[in-house]
């Protein structure tokens, strides 16, 4: 990446920091409204606006760029005012200002081996650093949004599935009491399908509970206040489709975009930069300075130049210092370029394990297990089949699509970290 787009990728991360800063100002105390249907964009769009960690790490650029003035202003100018020669024990004759040596002096330090500019170098590098750093916070954000979000989704899908297996449940039983009524079942077996209702009852609590707990998790990480605020999820549990891309393709899209292992290369040229900094500090600076004195009545111009000799301290310790973080951050990079396809590779391998669980469960498994419960309930109902063998029926319907729910959404939290682990969406 070069000087001109790394300096153009920090302008337009300052920008949306203070974009966002701006938007959060204009907001009700209480946040942003939330829409009572919910997508996942508008959750997107609430997350970026309110999400107090990323509010926390945007603060990092404000302070980085103050980092980056900081660096560029010039040393403060000197200004010396003496005065001596005054008679203690005897009186001269004449006025106060010729009794004395009085001199003001001036002085401006000049920054020598291009310090400044070497300072600033550093201060930019950690400034575009930051902002790597900042893009990371939001691709990890993105990724547990989407998480908390479709996890809102799948308590929907298992709440909706326990309420379709009590209502048929409860049809079976009005069935059985009009049997019961005409003498066609015992008192034995009208109970004992009544006992039974409290498995799916319970289930319809279950996953009552699990969908309320899922949306408190969500306004949460979406920075909004009450938390048992009333929403829908506007998405639903879709089908998989395997892996976009070749996962050679995937690594190397990765190791162009993931903003963490951009971050950690950053900081080695940041490292490097300061290495040049640490040596130009053993060149001392040299401030010359001009003023007037007034020696009894003479008045006479003053010049000179302070100069350090740097027969001891050299920085030694400092170029050394900053030898070793060049080594240290390179050897970091290395760490980062391995997780970073290992990471890839591991959500690659994931998602085409789950993608295969959906399309088998899709094709094979979840009809198989419909059709058995709609044949066990016709002939339950047409007296061909004892209520063990139909309440076997109904688990397997139930488990199986309980299972199947619960596969189309670890597929799409297979996608959502691929993405994440390349860094971009697909």
């Amino acid at each position: 990446m070069t000087c001109k787009q790394i300096t153009k990728k920090v302008v337009a991360l300052l920008v949306l920091v203070l974009v966002g800063q701006w938007t959060v100002g204009q907001q009700a105390p209480d946040g942003s409204p939330l829409p009572s249907q919910l997508s996942l964009q508008a959750a997107m769009e609430l997350m970026l606006r309110q999400n107090p960690l990323l509010q926390s790490e945007r603060q990092n650029m404000k302070i980085a760029d103050a980092n980056v003035r900081q660096a560029r202003l010039l040393p403060n100018p000197d200004f010396e005012v003496n005065s001596e020669s005054y008679p203690i024990f005897e009186s001269q004759p004449g006025s106060f200002l010729n009794n004395q040596e009085l001199t003001f002096r001036a002085g401006q330090t000049i920054e020598t081996g291009g310090k400044r500019g070497k300072r600033t170098r550093v201060a930019r590098n950690e400034l575009s650093a930051t902002g790597s750093d900042l893009e990371n916070t939001i691709r990890q954000l993105r990724l547990e949004v989407k998480r908390r979000y479709y996890t809102v989704v799948l308590a929907k899908s298992q709440h909706d599935l326990a309420q379709e297996n009590l209502k048929q449940f409860d049809e079976i039983i009005q069935l059985n009491e009009a049997r019961f009524k005409q003498g066609e079942l015992s008192g034995l077996e009208i109970n004992r399908v009544r006992a039974e209702r409290l498995r799916f009852f319970t289930d319809v609590l279950d996953s009552d509970l699990q969908l309320k707990n899922a949306k408190t998790a969500l306004l949460e990480l979406l920075g909004i206040s009450d938390l048992g605020a009333p929403f829908d999820v506007a998405e639903k549990l879709g089908g998989g489709f395997g892996p976009p891309l070749p996962l050679p393709d995937l690594q190397a899209q990765a190791l162009q975009t993931r903003p963490d292992l951009l971050a950690a290369q950053q900081r080695l040229e940041r490292n490097r930069s300061d290495v040049q900094l640490q040596k130009s500090e053993a060149l001392p600076n040299v401030t010359p300075s001009f003023g007037y004195k007034r020696d009894f009545g003479v008045n006479t111009a003053v010049f000179g130049v302070t100069l350090p000799l740097p027969l001891f301290n050299r920085n030694q310790g400092g170029v050394a210092r900053a030898d070793a973080q060049v080594e240290q951050q390179r050897h970091e990079v290395q760490r980062a370029v391995l997780a970073v396809r290992r990471d890839v590779q591991e959500s690659y391998q994931v998602l085409d394990t789950q993608a295969q669980k959906v399309r088998a469960m899709e094709e094979n498994y979840v009809p198989s297990a419909r059709n058995a419960r709609d044949i066990g309930q016709q002939s339950y109902r047409l007296g061909a089949l004892d209520l063990i063998a139909l309440l076997d029926a109904e688990r397997v319907y139930r488990d199986t699509v309980r299972s199947y729910n619960q596969a189309l959404y670890d597929y799409k939290a297979a996608v959502f970290q691929l993405e994440a682990a390349v860094g971009k969406e697909f």
